[in-house]
């Protein structure tokens, strides 16, 4: 590619100009490059480019460097923590991991407090891939190894829904065995979900940087990708939702066990719902069905409309003040939950008339596809 000089395609506004290629050799093919660009960016003969392929028949140019075998070394990021507000430190740790950054330095003047470390160590240990390599008087140094390539987006979704899953049915066992789920298991299982919800964002901002990272991972599309961050965070909404719903219903457990069958098994029926629509939900979205998506839409949306109006009968029922009250906040919560899952069947419609989806079938909107997404 060379600089394109000054003529009437080269006045035209840069941004949006369409340009043909042409053949330069017997083999080669080259563009010209907009004049204001290469002035603006200072590029000349020799400066070296780097191309990096986005898919969907995009191609992003930037300058680029020569280092040994072509690969860049950042530099490691440093946090300077003297002073930080409280939480700030892990929030900004969580912020590198999520972004893509492998190596932070932490410092602070006069060294780092114990407390301070105590946060450095707590978040690493919850962190996958996260680790602690060098601590000294001044500071602490954190690496996070994780290869982008070993997780594929599939893989990380299909567990955060088996825990999505082990949360409703431990909530479901309670409601019929009348025994209470072990303290600790609600909390580890949400742990767990955090865990990989980061792990997928942290995925997918490297992937939209890194293409081969986005074809290993199996979400090429840049469109896909920002559907999957909006996914997985409503799911892990769902799953911290859960997670309040179950310790709730854990302390209300003595007081529900007084209550007839009739009110017992309406809210049993409204966790089962949940459950049946989160299954129909990811099935839509794992196999891009956009007739199941709408179904399942639907279905939600008529739930929503019809609940408030069951919640008040089974609470109506309910003599006990406190646990008409307790039956209230959990209904409610359950409630949220699909208001969560309609976004992710909104992002399965929509994903059928992006660009990428329905180059696939010449233009065409294709409402199933019968394959993963």
């Amino acid at each position: 590619m060379v600089p394109k000089d000054a003529g009437a395609e080269g006045t035209q506004a840069d941004r949006g100009t369409t340009r043909r290629v042409q053949r330069t050799g017997s083999s080669s093919l080259a563009v010209t490059l907009p004049k204001s660009w290469t002035e603006a960016m200072n590029v000349r003969a020799g400066t070296p480019l780097r191309f990096t392929d986005l898919g969907g028949g995009r191609l992003e140019i930037a300058i680029g460097s020569m280092n040994v075998g072509g690969r860049e070394h950042p530099q490691p990021l440093r946090i300077e923590a003297t002073d930080l507000p409280p939480q700030l430190l892990s929030r900004l740790l969580v912020g590198s991991y999520v972004v893509g950054q492998d190596h932070v330095h932490i410092t602070a003047r006069g060294g780092l407090a114990g407390p301070q470390r105590q946060e450095i160590r707590a978040l690493a240990a919850r962190m996958l891939g996260m680790n602690i390599v060098g601590e000294s008087p001044e500071g602490v140094e954190v690496q996070n190894f994780v290869d982008p390539t070993r997780y594929p987006l599939s893989r990380i979704l299909d567990q955060m829904l088996r825990l999505l899953g082990m949360e409703l049915r431990s909530c479901r066992e309670m409601l019929s065995t009348r025994v209470r789920t072990a303290p600790a298991e609600f909390p580890a299982q949400e742990e767990e979900i955090d865990r990989l919800y980061l792990l997928m964002v942290r995925q997918l901002l490297i992937a939209s940087d890194d293409f081969r990272v986005a074809r290993e991972i199996g979400v090429e599309s840049h469109h896909y990708q920002l559907g999957y961050r909006v996914v997985v965070k409503m799911l892990e909404e769902v799953g911290d939702l859960l997670a309040w719903i179950g310790p709730e219903l854990q302390g209300s457990l003595d007081r529900l066990q007084d209550l007839p069958k009739g009110p017992l098994g309406d809210i049993d029926g409204q966790f089962q719902k949940l459950e049946t629509r989160l299954e129909a939900t990811m099935e839509a979205f794992t196999r891009l069905s956009v007739t199941q998506a709408n179904a399942t839409l639907n279905a939600i949306q008529e739930d929503l409309t019809a609940d408030p109006a069951l919640l008040k009968s089974i609470v109506g029922r309910i003599k006990d003040v406190p646990t008409a009250n307790s039956v209230q906040r959990i209904g409610s919560g359950l409630a949220q939950a699909l208001q969560m899952l309609a976004v992710v069947n909104e992002i399965t419609i929509n994903r059928a008339v992006e660009p990428e989806t329905v180059a696939r079938s010449q233009g065409r909107v294709v409402l199933d596809t019968s394959r993963k997404a």
